[in-house]
């Protein structure tokens, strides 16, 4: 549960974003919020760019050894900061909605710009860490249920606050707007298909990978093994595969990708599986996200959250047996 404690700002800006949709006092306090939040991100970026420069130039060999890497996060977080800042821009919002199917006057879509750029420079900023070092943290990590399920329940706190569940939206219109709905007999054929066929392109992956970098494919292996062995058996497979498949698909296919589009929603889902390091596996990971883009656009978020659910169901099943 103390999982879910540190986005609950960003949940309330959410939430205050629905309710600024109709009411003046609640979008004032919601771009309010975003400024600030973007304020406080450029000053801390700016303090760890300006800190590392300062401790490099001391005598401690050891702490400018240990700073000398401080400087890339800030300059991130000093980006992202002017990149949100700008998103509270009318005219900016204007121009992104040349190719996104926003309003520009929507502070809920305003919000989901502003949220949706932290969370790809949150999970990118991981990538500025040495693959070794971000590998031998794995190793010595152990995913727990519980954790796994807070994390997914996280996400579906967003996905079900940015439609306005509550707010603007009452529960049949929420599972409406979010693509839920009871699949029918052919879009649960289409579902076990792309099943076979995720499994059969990670199967793919794994040997060519295996082949063509087998260092960093062993070593992002024991990783993940060590991080997902909890859910080897049968029970935690089934844990893994319902928590990912139902809050994963809710917020990136249901909530995101009707504002973000397929392209920009997969990346989103790509950088946020930070396990997999920069290797061939991100590339699967971006293929299978624009995959279950196309399958929402065409059936629903439902027969995506059973694609999804199946496929990591049997990919933990079958994880002993790949090469």
């Amino acid at each position: 549960m103390w999982t879910v404690v540190p986005y609950l700002v960003p949940l309330g800006i959410v939430v205050a974003a629905n309710l600024g949709v109709t009411r003046r006092g609640w979008r004032s306090l919601t771009y309010l919020s975003l400024a600030l939040l973007s304020l406080l991100a450029w000053s801390a970026g700016l303090f760890l760019v300006v800190g590392s420069w300062l401790l490099r130039a001391g005598q401690q060999a050891e702490i400018r050894e240990d700073v000398a890497s401080m400087a890339p996060y800030g300059i991130a977080i000093v980006v992202t900061g002017l990149l949100s800042f700008l998103c509270l821009l009318p005219a900016v919002r204007r121009l992104l909605a040349r190719a996104l199917p926003i309003d520009p006057d929507s502070p809920v879509h305003a919000t989901a710009l502003v949220l949706s750029l932290y969370l790809a420079a949150t999970s990118l900023s991981l990538f500025l860490i040495p693959t070794d070092t971000m590998l031998d943290s794995f190793q010595s990590t152990s995913l727990g249920s519980g954790a796994l399920v807070s994390g997914q329940v996280v996400m579906l706190l967003f996905a079900l606050a940015g439609v306005g569940l509550g707010t603007r939206r009452n529960v049949r219109q929420t599972l409406q707007r979010l693509g839920v709905r009871w699949p029918t007999l052919r879009q649960l054929l289409l579902a076990g298909g792309l099943i076979l066929g995720f499994l059969v392109l990670d199967y793919t992956v794994a040997v060519l990978w295996q082949r063509l970098w087998p260092g960093q494919y062993q070593r992002v292996m024991e990783g993940n093994e060590r991080l997902f062995s909890p859910f080897a058996s049968f029970a935690g497979a089934i844990v893994l595969g319902l928590s990912a498949g139902i809050g994963e698909e809710t917020l990136f296919r249901g909530a995101l990708q009707p504002r973000l589009r397929i392209p920009l929603t997969a990346l989103l889902f790509t950088v946020g599986h930070v396990q997999y390091a920069l290797s061939p596996a991100l590339v699967e990971i971006l293929i299978i996200g624009l995959v279950l883009g196309w399958l929402r656009e065409r059936t629903n978020t439902t027969t995506c959250m059973l694609t999804h659910a199946g496929y990591n169901f049997l990919d933990a099943i079958l994880m002993q047996f790949f090469p």
